[in-house]
């Protein structure tokens, strides 16, 4: 690949990471703006009905939605460039989702008419349950797939923002529970709609001469692995809204949620690597090994001290964030907080590079292994030690997970790590964690605990990892900003 190629590849990759991370922060900022003001008018056991409920109804939408993300997003960017075989992939994609979303609608259907535990909160698994008939015209991957991370920001600015208005306007007593439900679901059609017109306008779908087989077998593993993954992260607060009460479901499932906005916008720097990864794996390994080891690096470079800061901000974090009734949460994020290194560079050594390589299959195995035993862990931890026990029980089902998958993703790449720039960091959270404690235990307030302590913690970080020498921060991050800000 000539230079000037290479350059482009760099600034395409830079444009898609700076819109992906965008897109992600506003996932973090608006529902946690909302999240803290709902928390305080519908109180924890409000605010645990809904997310059991919530999350009940996502295991649906999860199998309407089968296992068609990753491998679409995958088999999208191999087509970008060929109009005619991208409309056929799409075509035969919705054909696919369109069934199983059927599916999925009958099976919601028959529950909230025979089970008890939804026949308990009928009107609320009604309102949430549209959520599934959503899915008809989920087609998120398609934009993915094409690298229009520009777009995908702009239309979550704008759905968020209606959304966040719509409850400030309308959820004010604990009884606008239902309405907050109709907000969300509300939200996330009108964020799918807004999918599909902008996609008609490059893509002519043709349901003629469609062939689903090729797709089925990938569709399947990674369905499989999907599931497998989507239940081991949600039967946690499943089994503790049946085990425990809903009080316990709130504390748990906020903190997840603190840790999955984390994670998905940490990630959001590498995830636009896919489709290249996917290119270079079968065209140019050094690149694809140069590639992830870049990754690798940020993601160590970002995700260590985030998880310790976090640690060390969690008591005031939510107490400002969803009030005094909440503080039990505190402990649960403390534990959860560790999942952040474990996933995000779990997601660029393990998942990315075992999905370029074809081995779906090993990663269906490896999540259905982790699934089961996370099921055991609750069982186990869950009457004794409630909210906290899941939190545990994810956390060491994170570590089973990225060993197993490691141990075999390990063989599809090859470079080399500076051990000192891992030395640097490690040192720098320290530090940073320690002077972040301190702040704690000096300061009364909260507010100058969390914002003060994350201020001080980022600069403390940013300097001694200057100050050591992280060559990976110097000599290819901020000397590769300078260069561009002074070329522009």
């Amino acid at each position: 690949m000539s230079p000037d190629n290479s350059r482009t590849d760099k600034r395409s990759i830079a444009q898609n990471a700076f819109f992906n991370v965008l897109c992600r922060l506003l996932n973090v900022v608006f529902p946690m703006i909302s999240v803290g003001y709902v928390a305080r008018v519908l109180t924890p056991d409000g605010m645990g009905r809904y997310a059991a409920v919530a999350n009940n109804v996502s295991y649906f939408v999860l199998l309407g939605s089968l296992g068609i993300g990753a491998y679409a997003i995958r088999e999208t960017a191999k087509r970008k460039e060929d109009r005619e075989a991208r409309a056929k992939l799409v075509s035969e994609l919705l054909v696919i989702n369109t069934f199983m979303t059927t599916v999925a609608v009958i099976v919601f259907t028959i529950c909230l008419l025979f089970l008890p535990l939804f026949r308990a909160e009928q009107l609320l698994y009604l309102v949430c349950g549209f959520t599934i008939v959503v899915n008809y015209i989920n087609i998120d991957w398609f934009f993915q797939g094409n690298e229009d991370y520009k777009f995908i920001a702009l239309r979550s600015l704008a759905v968020k923002s209606l959304g966040l208005l719509a409850v400030f306007i309308f959820v004010h007593v604990p009884e606008d529970l239902y309405k907050y439900a109709l907000i969300s679901v509300f939200s996330s059609g009108i964020y799918h709609l807004i999918n599909l017109i902008h996609m008609s306008r490059s893509v002519h779908l043709s349901f003629r001469k469609i062939d689903l087989a090729p797709h089925l077998k990938s569709i399947v593993y990674l369905a499989l692995c999907t599931v497998s993954t989507e239940l081991y992260a949600r039967m946690d607060i499943t089994m503790l809204g049946i085990m425990d009460h809903n009080s316990s479901v709130a504390y748990y499932s906020y903190s997840q949620k603190i840790i999955d906005l984390i994670i998905t916008t940490v990630i959001a720097i590498t995830a636009v690597f896919l489709p290249k990864l996917s290119f270079y794996y079968s065209n140019d390994k050094d690149k694809f090994n140069d590639l992830v080891r870049f990754g690798v690096n940020m993601m160590a470079l970002v995700s260590l001290p985030m998880c310790f800061g976090l640690v060390s901000v969690a008591s005031p974090l939510m107490s400002l964030w969803l009030g005094n009734g909440y503080q039990e949460a505190s402990l649960c994020l403390m534990v959860l907080a560790f999942m952040i290194p474990l996933k995000c560079i779990g997601d660029i050594i393990c998942y990315q590079v075992m999905m370029c390589a074809g081995k779906e299959f090993y990663l269906m195995i490896a999540y259905t292994i982790t699934m089961a035993i996370n099921f055991g862990n609750n069982m186990i931890l869950i009457p004794r030690y409630g909210a906290l026990g899941a939190s545990v029980a994810s956390l060491l089902s994170e570590i089973i997970v990225f060993v197993l998958v490691y141990v075999q993703a390990r063989k599809y790449q090859a470079y080399e790590i500076n051990r000192r720039n891992i030395v640097v960091t490690l040192i720098s959270t320290i530090a940073m964690t320690t002077f972040v404690a301190a702040i704690q235990m000096l300061v009364d307030d909260d507010k100058i605990k969390l914002f003060g302590g994350a201020l001080a913690g980022v600069i403390v970080f940013f300097l001694l990892s200057i100050l050591l020498k992280n060559t990976f921060m110097t000599d290819e991050l901020l000397s590769t900003v300078l260069k561009k800000h002074r070329q522009g």
